[in-house]
């Protein structure tokens, strides 16, 4: 009699599950991080005790990667622009969760068998895998309780205040004359949602044909603007800001019987939109601002007439290169 035999090959499992916030896609996947600790470990792992789940996000701060099991939550942090060494860091933090956690239920088991034998000479012990991060990083233990891990990750380092200066190039709309260039200088504070600045404008010097002479007219102002974020808080955000500017108008007449120099002052509201990354000690912005003035200073030359006649709202446009800090 002929009986058939096989054998069943069981299917476990992944012991690991892997998340990726915006902005972390470079941080390793799952099968990318399982084999990263078969590695460690020098062997494959053909099962665990119990699950894991790693979120790597990334923030103003650098990287940093939640590790969540049955026996608690850990975070690790890095400050660099890749996820190199936290990859290497989660990896050797897994690696010594997987033999903590393999040695408890041999412990235990090893506890009730004892209650009936005798305890057997000490073994030898396991050498454990030596390890070493690309970067030293540091894990600390998350408080207890649900989602005590999600929130510490959710407040650390998310409000650090940073320190900007920017400088760039910029152009004034119906101001002194349809189109004028202008240059622009800012230091700035702020954080998260919010942040504030105070800079310089300086209009490249014009010229305007009027009559038989002409008009050549100056402006060096300044601005203070505060800004809220409306959209995004991470690579790029989306502002809506307001403020004052303000400046001395300069216009001088030459080319005429008489030939005088006429400073006024300008005041105007900004109503602006910003697109800017912050993030990173390099960026930019990008902004779009209409100017309501408080005061119109159009120039003009007796007998001959205005020089330009200013529309009741103007127009800014700037691009600056950001640099930005943690203090």
């Amino acid at each position: 009699m002929l009986a058939a035999s096989g054998t069943a090959t069981a299917q476990t499992e992944p012991f690991l599950s892997v998340t990726r916030g915006a902005g972390a896609e470079i941080c390793p996947d799952a099968a990318r991080l399982i084999e990263r600790v078969e590695q460690l470990r020098g062997r494959p792992e053909t099962g665990a005790s119990g699950s894991y789940v790693v979120e790597f996000t990334r923030d103003t701060d650098g990287f940093r990667a939640s590790i969540r099991s049955g026996s608690g939550a850990r975070e690790l942090r890095d400050r660099s622009r890749s996820c190199a060494g936290l990859e290497q860091a989660t990896a050797v933090t897994l690696a010594l969760l997987l033999d903590s956690d393999a040695r408890e239920p041999s412990a235990q088991a090893s506890e009730a068998e004892a209650r009936d034998t005798p305890p057997p000479a000490p073994p030898a012990p396991a050498p454990s895998p030596s390890v070493s991060a690309e970067r030293p990083l540091v894990a600390r233990p998350a408080p207890a309780g649900a989602g005590g891990g999600e929130r510490e990750a959710s407040t650390s380092g998310r409000g650090a205040t940073r320190l900007t200066m920017a400088v760039g190039a910029a152009g004034l709309f119906g101001v002194v004359r349809p189109f004028a260039p202008a240059l622009s200088a800012e230091l700035g504070i702020g954080g998260t949602r919010f942040r504030a600045a105070i800079g310089a404008l300086w209009l490249v010097p014009q010229t305007l044909e009027l009559g038989p002479g002409e008009l050549r007219e100056t402006m060096l102002g300044g601005a203070v603007r505060a800004c809220f974020a409306a959209a995004g808080a991470g690579v790029l955000r989306f502002d809506v800001c307001s403020g004052v500017h303000a400046g001395r108008l300069k216009a001088a007449a030459s080319g005429f019987t008489r030939n005088d120099a006429v400073e006024k002052t300008w005041l105007a509201v900004p109503i602006e939109l910003s697109l800017a990354s912050l993030a990173g000690p390099l960026g930019f912005e990008v902004g779009a601002a209409a100017l309501v003035p408080l005061r119109r200073n159009d120039f003009s030359v007796d007998g001959v007439g205005v020089a330009y006649r200013s529309p009741p709202v103007g127009a800014l446009v700037s691009l600056r290169g950001v640099g930005s800090w943690v203090p």
